[in-house]
C-alpha cells in the first residue's frame, strides 16, 4: 500500500515537472493494478445425463404449452371469445377450424355438382324453383350466343356486291370441314386440307344464283388461309367463324336467324346434324367428305341442279320444299329430284303424243296395215260434203294476246310465260351491268396499284 502511494506521489511530481497528461498516469496505475490482481473465473458446473434429460423434457413441455396457447388464441379468433371461454370452462377441446372450412366449402360443392349432373335431383329442382337456373342460363348465354344479333350487313347496303335496288337473292349457307374440304394431320406434314371434288365448279355456278355464306366453327386466324386457297376468285360473299356460332351442349351450332336474312329463303348444307339443331327445317345433310383420296365423290355436282331450281323458280318457302324430302341426305334428294324431272318429262312426252301432235308423228311411226278396205273417191266426196269446213283457228283457237308478241296482261299460261320471260331478261341485264361494274372497278384498282408500285 505504501508502494502505491509512493508511486502516485512520484507520478504527480513528474507530471508537474515534465508536463505529462493524467491519462498516462492512469494507464500506468491500471497496468500495475492488473499485475497485482487476477480475474477470478467460476468453475464449470458438471451436469449429469439425468439432469440433462430433465432439462430437455422441461424445454419440450414449455414448447408444447406455447403451441397450445397459440392454438387457443386462433380458435378464439375464429369461433369467438365466448365459445372459447365456454369450451375452456367445460374442459372440451375447441373445434378445428380446418374442419369448419372443409364443411363450409365441401357441402355446397357436392350439392352443386349433384344438381348439374342430374336435372331431376332435389338441388336442381330447388334451383329451378328459386329461379337460380334461369338466371344462370341467361348469364351463360351472353358468352355462348353469337357476338351480335345481326351477323350480315343489310342487303340494301351491299352496293359493292350488287347494284342498288337489286332484288335480294336466296342465301346459301355452307359448312367448311368435311363439307367442302377434308382435313388430315400427321407428324411429317402437319395439317393438310383437300378440296372436295367439284367444289370449284359448285361455287362458281351457285354464286350466280345465291348469296353464299361460309359458316364454320373454326377460329378465324387458323382457317382463314384455307378459305383463301379454297375461294381465290371471291365467289363466297360472307365468312363467319367460331365467334358467330352458338355454343350449346358442347356443340358449336349455326344460328341462321342471326344472319339478318329471310329464313324462308335460306338453304343450309352441312355434314353435322347437331350443328344444324337450331334450324333443322333449312338443313340439307351432306355425307362427310373424310377421305381425301376419294376422287369419285359427286355429291356437290348432283345437288347443284336442285339448288339452282330453287333459286330460278324463286321459291319463297324453302322449309316447305325440304319437308317433301324429309329424312333424305343430299344424294337421295338428288336421286328423287332426277326421278321427278324424268316423270315430268315423260308426262309431257305422253301428252305430246295425243291430240293434234299425234298427226305430226304419224309419218315417222310404222303403222300397221288397215284392217278395212279403203273408201272410194265417190264415198269420200259424199262424206266431205256433209261436214262443215274447219280452219286452224277453229281447231286450236286464236293466238295468245291477239298478236305475235305475248301479252303480259293476259291471263293463264301465256301471260305467265310472258311475264316470266320479261323478268328473266331484266334480271340478266341487271347481272350483266353489275359484273361489268365489278370488273371495271377491279381493273381500275389494278391500274392504281401498278401506278403506286411504279412510283
Amino acid at each position: 500500500m505504501l508502494s502505491q502511494i509512493r508511486n502516485a506521489v512520484r507520478c504527480n511530481a513528474r507530471s508537474w515537472t515534465l508536463r505529462e497528461t493524467p491519462i498516462t498516469c492512469r494507464a500506468i496505475q491500471r497496468h500495475q493494478s492488473s499485475s497485482t490482481t487476477k480475474a477470478q473465473v467460476p468453475p464449470r458446473k458438471i451436469v449429469s445425463k439425468e439432469e440433462r434429460a430433465a432439462l430437455r423434457a422441461a424445454r419440450r413441455e414449455k414448447a408444447v404449452q406455447q403451441a397450445s396457447q397459440i392454438e387457443e388464441s386462433a380458435a378464439e379468433a375464429t369461433m369467438g371469445t365466448s365459445a372459447s371461454s365456454t369450451a375452456a370452462a367445460s374442459g372440451k377441446k375447441p373445434m378445428d377450424p380446418r374442419l369448419v372450412f372443409g364443411l363450409g366449402l365441401g357441402v355446397p360443392t357436392i350439392l352443386l355438382a349433384w344438381g348439374i349432373a342430374d336435372e331431376d335431383s332435389p338441388p336442381a329442382k330447388f334451383a329451378q324453383l328459386v329461379g337460380f337456373t334461369s338466371s344462370f342460363h341467361s348469364f351463360a348465354d351472353q358468352f355462348a350466343k353469337p357476338y351480335t344479333n345481326k351477323l350480315l350487313p343489310d342487303w340494301e347496303s351491299m352496293t359493292w356486291h350488287h347494284p342498288a335496288n337489286f332484288p335480294a337473292l336466296h342465301t346459301l349457307v355452307l359448312d367448311l370441314e368435311n363439307t367442302l374440304v377434308s382435313s388430315t394431320w400427321d407428324r411429317k406434314h402437319g395439317w393438310r386440307h383437300a378440296k372436295r371434288p367439284g367444289v370449284d365448279q359448285f361455287l362458281k355456278e351457285l354464286s350466280e344464283y345465291y348469296e353464299i355464306v361460309l359458316y364454320t366453327p373454326s377460329i378465324e386466324g387458323v382457317i382463314a388461309p384455307v378459305i383463301q386457297s379454297l375461294d381465290p376468285n371471291g365467289f363466297i360473299t360472307h365468312r363467319l367463324y367460331r365467334d358467330a356460332c352458338h355454343y350449346k351442349n358442347g356443340v358449336y351450332m349455326k344460328d341462321l336467324h342471326a344472319l339478318g336474312r329471310n329464313p324462308n329463303k335460306i338453304v343450309y348444307l352441312d355434314d353435322d346434324v347437331l350443328s344444324a339443331s337450331l334450324n333443322p327445317e333449312n338443313h340439307i345433310h351432306v355425307k362427310p367428305f373424310d377421305d381425301p383420296t376419294n376422287m369419285n365423290d359427286d355429291t356437290l355436282a348432283r345437288i347443284t341442279p336442285f339448288l339452282i331450281e330453287i333459286a330460278v323458280e324463286n321459291y319463297d318457302n324453302v322449309p316447305e320444299i325440304l319437308r317433301q324430302f324429309e329424312g333424305m341426305d343430299a344424294d337421295e334428294i338428288a336421286d328423287e329430284f332426277e326421278r321427278r324431272v324424268h316423270d315430268v318429262s315423260s308426262t309431257k312426252t305422253f301428252g305430246a303424243n295425243k291430240g293434234l301432235a299425234s298427226f305430226a308423228r304419224m309419218g315417222r311411226v310404222d303403222r300397221p296395215a288397215p284392217e278395212m278396205a279403203p273408201v272410194s273417191a265417190r264415198s269420200r266426196q259424199k262424206i266431205q260434203s256433209s261436214m262443215p269446213d274447219l280452219s286452224s283457228k277453229a281447231l286450236v283457237g286464236a293466238a295468245p294476246g291477239g298478236g305475235s308478241v305475248p301479252d303480259e296482261t293476259a291471263s293463264g299460261m301465256s301471260g305467265w310465260m310472258a311475264r316470266r320471260a320479261r323478268q328473266k331478261q331484266e334480271d340478266e341485264q341487271a347481272k350483266l351491268e353489275h359484273w361489268n361494274k365489278v370488273m371495271m372497278d377491279k381493273q381500275k384498282e389494278k391500274e392504281e396499284r401498278a401506278a403506286r408500285q411504279a412510283t
